[in-house]
């Protein structure tokens, strides 16, 4: 039985026609975004078909064929992503991307400022290099985004009560953020203890960045995040605070390891499950005890 999927025939992985290439490469200029995917593609299935096609069959598990929801949940890791790596081709096409799903640009620049946290001005420079002349002409998305059932905004969640009327971390600070970390993941991160300790106004004005960055987004994207940035750099305690604060905001573990799995095919390969399986099997096996 045939199983075409844009264009290509992914029931014959070992052979490739030039009727798949045309109508492969003319689906996926079809929405008229970035130049990337069209070139991507000609590399796929002008040297390795078999690998373009089984790579087109993972795309349809993990990418765009897998609902918009789906989408949503991988684009907006992109975006954390290629701040990272400087890929200002890719922040184009994921903006185009996520405004074809229904996320307006001040919901992708709640991402972009979020992301600037771990990447920095340089993260920034490359977003502004990337869509800074087309974010004027953006205009409102023509659907409404869709996000996984219970995921919504909620900007006070992330508000442990810092007192902004000084930039010194006080005793009543300490005690705020303390009591946050205890009550949503369960302990306070060796990160935040190490801080408070040798550069508080650090703690202070980072962790009240960090507070304002997600508002009209599903508070849920910020763990979803934090799962990408830490199977990519391997941080066994990144990833542990970063699913158990997906667990308190009422993530499935389905989406846990979809965040990890979803990393590992297209930045890390297998290597990336190792810290992942360090820091998460426990986690995942007691999720509903």
């Amino acid at each position: 039985m045939t199983e075409l999927s844009e264009g290509l025939d992914l029931s014959n992985i070992d052979s490739i026609s030039p009727e798949e290439v045309q109508q492969n490469l003319a689906h996926v200029w079809s929405w008229r975004g970035p130049l990337y995917e069209t070139y991507a593609m000609s590399l796929y299935i002008d040297y390795a078909p078999d690998f373009g096609k089984l790579s087109r069959w993972s795309g349809d598990v993990f990418g765009r064929r897998s609902g918009s929801r789906n989408v949503i949940l991988a684009s907006a890791q992109n975006i954390h992503s290629y701040m990272m790596l400087g890929w200002e081709t890719g922040i184009r096409n994921e903006f185009y991307v996520l405004w074809r799903n229904g996320m307006s640009k001040e919901d992708v620049l709640e991402l972009v400022m979020f992301s600037q946290l771990y990447a920095g001005m340089r993260g920034l420079g490359h977003v502004y290099h990337a869509v800074g002349d087309l974010l004027p002409t953006f205009a409102p998305p023509k659907e409404a985004a869709t996000y996984p059932e219970g995921w919504a905004a909620d900007p006070e969640a992330f508000k442990c009560g810092l007192d902004l009327s000084t930039r010194d971390l006080t005793a009543a600070d300490i005690a705020n953020l303390t009591e946050w970390y205890e009550r949503t993941i369960g302990y306070v991160p060796k990160s935040i203890q190490f801080g408070i300790k040798r550069n508080p106004k650090f703690v202070k004005l980072n962790r009240a960045r960090w507070e304002v960055t997600l508002k009209t987004v599903p508070k849920q994207l910020a763990p979803y995040l934090m799962l990408r940035h830490h199977t990519i750099t391997q941080s066994v305690d990144g990833l542990r605070e970063s699913a158990l604060l997906a667990k308190a905001w009422g993530i499935t573990p389905d989406l846990v390891v979809r965040a990890v799995t979803n990393t590992a095919m297209y930045f890390t390969h297998f290597e990336g499950l190792y810290a992942v399986e360090e820091a998460l099997e426990d986690i995942l096996e007691n999720w509903d005890k």
